[in-house]
């Protein structure tokens, strides 16, 4: 009676190591995946900001010399 008792004790125990293993693996996961999406928003920020960056150059430098564009100029969005 005691030895089932002991025995089904231990069962649980390596039940519950097994799950606790498992929710902490799953954890790292998560943690690893959200590392890699956050890596990767940031990258795509700093290509935003490079390209808006760039456009604005653009605009300044036509505000400046608005005779260096051509007045047929066929890219013209306006």
């Amino acid at each position: 009676m005691i030895a089932t008792i002991l025995k089904l004790l231990g069962g649980l125990a390596r039940l519950a190591v097994s799950l606790i293993g498992l929710f902490e693996r799953r954890r790292l996961i998560d943690g690893a995946r959200a590392r890699v999406n956050l890596e990767n928003l940031q990258g795509q920020i700093n290509a935003c900001k490079i390209a808006l960056a760039a456009r604005e150059a653009v605009r300044a430098d036509v505000a400046r010399h608005p005779d260096r564009l051509p007045v047929d100029d066929p890219f013209r969005r306006d």
